[in-house]
C-alpha cells in the first residue's frame, strides 16, 4: 500500500507565565531562537499510519511577548 505525502504549516499559541517579562524600555515582544530551552507542546495526528519529519526544510518562529504569550510557527 503507498500513502500520499503532506507537507504542513502548523501554528500553535498558548501562555506560560514563567516566560513573562517588564521592560522599562518599552520593549513588548521577543523572538527566541533557543528551540531546546523553551517547552513547546508536543503535535500528534489521531489515526496516523506512517509519519516522519523531514528535518532539512524545517522553518520555525517562536515569539514570547512581555505578558508570556508565546506564538510557535513550524513548517
Amino acid at each position: 500500500m503507498q500513502y500520499g505525502s503532506v507537507n504542513m504549516y502548523l501554528r500553535q499559541s498558548w501562555r506560560d507565565e514563567r516566560l513573562s517579562f517588564h521592560s522599562a524600555d518599552g520593549l513588548r515582544k521577543m523572538r527566541a531562537y533557543v528551540w531546546d530551552d523553551i517547552w513547546v507542546p508536543d503535535i500528534f495526528i489521531r489515526h496516523e499510519k506512517l509519519s516522519n519529519r523531514h528535518h532539512a526544510t524545517v522553518n520555525r518562529l517562536l515569539r514570547i511577548e512581555g505578558s508570556g504569550d508565546i506564538w510557535y510557527v513550524m513548517r
